[in-house]
This record gives structure tokens, C-alpha cells and sequence, in this order.
């Protein structure tokens, strides 16, 4: 039997009253979000999509011979053996000696609210100098990547290339689906570019 009495439809009346626009606020809330992430997301495409990669040359550092008879000495990490840091000697103006290194792996600060640094993977590859090469000098050479707009009247990627993005250059956004919701919430996905790094020396062999 329904419940006839004046002052529970009264009642039920005004809950149905105040739930009433309280879900459609609800509602029209997460309609007016989605939209402002829809055209967030069309923006940073957009602005992808007007971006392309290019590598800037740092100066050439010129290896001389460390104390033990190498050019370089690579040191791999005992937790992940196909990285590693790479120490040399090099030379600077005014026959300056200087130790260096590279690093496959490298930290960046970044201050920000959950985290202080961020890692970045660079494309480090050691090569061999043939006998017949016009310049058989030892040396490191470092080309850095870094981003450009395609038209520079249009809006372009303006952050750190060596960051993972889940968008990448270009007009494809990168995942689908649930992977681009996972990514409004984190800075997780590919690193857009890597700095190549090269390593020329006499001869390739590692120092223990």
C-alpha cells in the first residue's frame, strides 16, 4: 500500500525536490568537464601536430688518454646491465684537462608539487674511428633535441622534448581510449626525443 498521508508526500515531494536539481547540477558538471578536457586534449594535439624534432650539435669535447691507457671507461649498472655511465678525459681551450662523463640515464630537476627530478634516456653509442677517416681525432660529439614549430604563427609544444608526453609530434595522438584517460592524471608515456650521444676513439675496447 502507498503511503496516502499529506505530510509524507509532502515530504517525499521535497527530497524529490532538492535531489532533483542536485543531480543535475551533478550531470551538468561532468558534461561542462569532459568538454573542457575534450578541447584541451584537441589543443595540445594541435599544438603537437605543429611541432617537429630537431638536434642542435653541442661543441665537440676532444678525448685525450687517461692514466690507464683508455680513451673512456664504461661503468654498467648491476641492475639494469644495458645502461650504464661512460668517463673520459677531455680537453679543453688551453690545453685545459678536464674529466667528464655521459650517462644513458640522466636525472633533471624539475621542482614540482609530487616530485623533484625527473630521469631521461639518452641514445649513447660508442664507434670505432677507421684508419682512413679524414678526422681520426678522439672525441665526444652530443646532439641535443630540442623542438620547433612547424608554422610559428601557430601554437607549438613548448615543453621539455626529453619528457614523456602521452601525445607525440605529429597529428596522431599517442593511445587510445582508456590510456588517454590515464594520462589527464600522469606525465606517463614516451620520451618524444633522446640526446645522441657518440663516443669515437681508435679502438673500442673497455677498460675493467
Amino acid at each position: 500500500m502507498y503511503d496516502t498521508h499529506p505530510l509524507h508526500r509532502r515530504r517525499r515531494l521535497r527530497d524529490w525536490a532538492i535531489s532533483i536539481p542536485m543531480a543535475a547540477a551533478l550531470v551538468a558538471g561532468l558534461y561542462l568537464w569532459l568538454n573542457h578536457i575534450k578541447e584541451q586534449n584537441a589543443q595540445e594535439r594541435a599544438a603537437m601536430a605543429n611541432t617537429k624534432i630537431v638536434y642542435v650539435a653541442d661543441p665537440v669535447q676532444k678525448l685525450v688518454r687517461r692514466t690507464d691507457g683508455s680513451y673512456y671507461k664504461a661503468t654498467p649498472e648491476a641492475e639494469a646491465p644495458y645502461t650504464g655511465t661512460y668517463d673520459y678525459t677531455a680537453v679543453e681551450d688551453h690545453d685545459v684537462v678536464v674529466p667528464g662523463n655521459v650517462s644513458v640515464k640522466e636525472r633533471h630537476e624539475q621542482p614540482h608539487l609530487l616530485w623533484h627530478h625527473l630521469t631521461f634516456t639518452n641514445d649513447i653509442e660508442v664507434r670505432i674511428i677507421g684508419p682512413h677517416e679524414a678526422d681520426r681525432t678522439p672525441r665526444v660529439e652530443r646532439l641535443r633535441c630540442t623542438v620547433e614549430p612547424v608554422d610559428a604563427s601557430k601554437p607549438s609544444y613548448t615543453g621539455d622534448p626529453h619528457a614523456r608526453s602521452r601525445l607525440k609530434i605529429g597529428p596522431h595522438e599517442e593511445g587510445t581510449g582508456a590510456g588517454r584517460l590515464r594520462g589527464l592524471f600522469s606525465n606517463r608515456g614516451r620520451q618524444l626525443c633522446q640526446d645522441r650521444i657518440t663516443i669515437l676513439v681508435p679502438d673500442g675496447s673497455l677498460q675493467p
